[in-house]
């Protein structure tokens, strides 16, 4: 499988290669043939990995599936997250795209969210209370090399098991509750459009809330925990809203975005659509 950089100059290739070299085999990671740089483009060669990506065939799993999908996913992110932060730091990025990196960045994305109209100056008072827990509650929490990008668009697929984890290129350096973050969207944040698998009493998409809140009871359990899951949330909902914004032509209404519903979610003080999870996390 080959990969090349989009930009010339861009580090995130080379830097992935060396990552992978500190990779525990429980990742599922590619073995690399070859790396170079050509005309300014990074490149890599890696073996192929039999499997379908998670993510194309998501919508016609059965709930089963898709529980223990999510599942092992995680287990091959823990294997990321065992991986020694002293050898990985000198390959990971020093921050995420996705999420501030600051107080003052994030109330930066909130004040030009409200600017455009899209967040009520109640709102964002909501949103800054909650960042006024979360950045405390970061700074007290150990670091572990986080896949930065977890979804299922960067997960392989064989045979009824994740037999891989992908493109490592925003990994970073951060509490556990970055990656854990994107594992409890997966199965609460509002959808972008709506599943086709059919689910008459719910039963289904409530089994697999279930099996990842476990997840994140066991996961989060430190002091600090439920403020860090949805401080993250939140960050990244602001990167998503201002994301989607920055490329919008102006006429379907920005209200039926799934950004902006999970974001407008959060403000109602109580955890919005993380709400059921953080009982939990409280609970344990």
């Amino acid at each position: 499988m080959l990969r090349i950089a989009v930009e010339a100059g861009a580090k995130d290739i080379l830097r992935e290669v060396g990552l992978a070299s500190v990779l525990p085999p429980e990742v599922g990671y590619p073995s690399i043939v070859e790396t170079g740089v050509t005309e300014g483009h990074e490149w890599m060669l890696s073996k192929q990995v039999s499997g379908r990506n998670l993510g194309e065939i998501w919508p016609v799993l059965d709930w089963e599936a898709r529980t223990s999908a999510l599942c092992q996913m995680w287990d091959r992110a823990r294997a990321v997250h065992s991986v020694d932060v002293a050898l990985a730091a000198a390959h990971t990025r020093q921050e995420s795209p996705f999420y501030a990196s600051s107080a003052a960045e994030a109330a930066g994305q909130l004040a030009r969210l409200q600017e455009a109209g899209v967040l009520e100056p109640g709102q964002v008072t909501v949103l800054s209370h909650t960042l006024d827990r979360f950045w405390p509650a970061l700074a007290s929490a150990p670091h572990v090399l986080n896949h930065g990008d977890l979804c299922t668009e960067n997960v392989l697929w064989r045979d009824g098991k994740v037999v891989a984890l992908l493109d490592l290129e925003f990994a970073v350096l951060a509490p556990v509750e970055l990656d854990l973050n994107e594992l409890l969207k997966a199965v609460y944040a509002p959808y972008e459009r709506p599943d086709p698998l059919p689910d008459p009493d719910g039963s289904g998409l409530e089994g697999m809330r279930r099996a990842v809140t476990e997840i994140a009871a066991a996961t989060a359990s430190s002091p600090g925990g439920e403020d860090r899951v949805l401080g993250y949330a939140l960050l990244l909902d602001l990167w998503s809203m201002e994301n989607w914004l920055s490329k919008w032509d102006g006429r379907e209404p920005y209200v039926d975005w799934a950004p902006y519903r999970a974001l407008t979610s959060l403000t109602d003080g109580a955890g919005g659509y993380l709400a059921p999870a953080l009982a939990r996390l409280g609970a344990a």
